[in-house]
């Protein structure tokens, strides 16, 4: 893609939080900005401490703010967390870490939300305060839980299964509450048919890009488009994974995907993408499954994939733009 075009064409990218929020920071620098839509899953907002948190929508406006703390993958940087040891003293359960910081998010999001202001308007507003020039939107305004059943018929909100139990249950099945009745958020349908190219982003799969996928008229937008959308798979297997916070993020994943019965491999994620993308970034590692990825009528491209672990940026944005510089980490023969 010619700079004139990086310039002039509009993009939108749809995932969740931290996996996807790796990729949009650098497209964010590879593209013009304000061309550059992002349709962030709301499936992982959930109510706490009597106030509405939206974790990837927070996740992906720190990130392009420069102000997400990139050692955990979540939160804002130099971060504090003394409320939380209060509520803990006060004998509350703080499972789940707000920092001082961001809880002025949640305290304004939760204030407008109850004034009867729209999700949309209200990350529009937080966008703007911290000169975000990328439009984000939520995927939808109604509200919608993904939930996890473990093998002891245990029900939880997806967070709860992620930041209180570590990922560690074993997971029967797996639904996202409310999605039949959700519907898209004003701006999304008409983002995907106006977008010259459109990228479904390194995310949880399950519990990031399936809610997405659910809404009413989204899979039949992706399928008009599919010839100008992209996925990037969120799954490196070849690659040991040494921090923590990724490891449960992996392990969340896995146990997800099996209890959808689908594999917990590049090809595996690339099956539930058939017929709404054209191409398909996988990583170096990942590059014996590209005959598989092949078979699924998508054209396979092999990059090194994780920025964060030493990828140059560059070439995963250019093999998602399918600049001339993507041949160079090769289209799988």
């Amino acid at each position: 893609m010619p700079a004139v075009a990086r310039r002039m064409s509009a993009i939108v990218g749809l995932g969740g939080g931290i996996g996807a929020s790796r990729l949009w920071r650098p497209l964010m620098q590879a593209v013009e900005p304000s061309r550059l839509t992002l349709v962030v899953n709301t499936a992982d907002d959930f109510w706490i401490h009597g106030l509405r948190v939206c974790p990837d929508l927070d996740t992906t406006v720190y990130a392009l703010a420069g102000l997400q703390d990139e050692a955990r993958g979540w939160g804002r940087r130099d971060e504090s967390f003394r409320c939380m040891a209060v509520l803990r003293a006060l004998g509350h359960d703080g499972w789940f870490q707000l920092g001082d910081t961001d809880l002025a998010t949640h305290l304004l999001r939760t204030g407008l939300l109850r004034a009867g202001t729209g999700l949309a308007e209200i990350t529009r507003r937080l966008a703007d305060a911290w000169s975000v020039q990328v439009r984000v939107l939520p995927m939808s305004e109604d509200e919608v839980a993904t939930c996890v059943e473990t093998t002891g018929r245990l029900q939880l909100h997806y967070q709860e299964f992620l930041v209180r139990h570590r990922a560690t249950l074993p997971v029967r099945r797996v639904w996202h509450e409310g999605l039949e009745h959700a519907a898209a958020a004003p701006g999304v349908l008409e983002a995907i048919a106006d977008a010259d190219m459109i990228v479904l982003g390194p995310s949880n799969p399950v519990a990031s890009m399936l809610p997405i996928l659910g809404l009413p008229g989204l899979r039949d937008a992706l399928r008009d488009a599919r010839h100008r959308t992209v996925a990037v798979s969120p799954i490196v297997s070849g690659v040991p994974i040494h921090d923590h916070h990724e490891r449960v993020r992996a392990a969340s994943r896995a146990a997800l995907l099996s209890a959808t019965g689908v594999p917990a491999s590049a090809s595996g994620v690339a099956g539930l993408y058939a017929g709404l993308c054209a191409r398909y970034v996988l990583d170096v590692s990942d590059a014996a499954e590209a005959h598989e990825v092949r078979n699924l009528d998508l054209e396979p491209v092999v990059v090194r994939t994780l920025p964060h672990c030493g990828a140059p940026a560059s070439a995963l944005v250019d093999a998602v733009l399918g600049t001339e510089s993507s041949a160079s980490a090769g289209r799988a023969p």
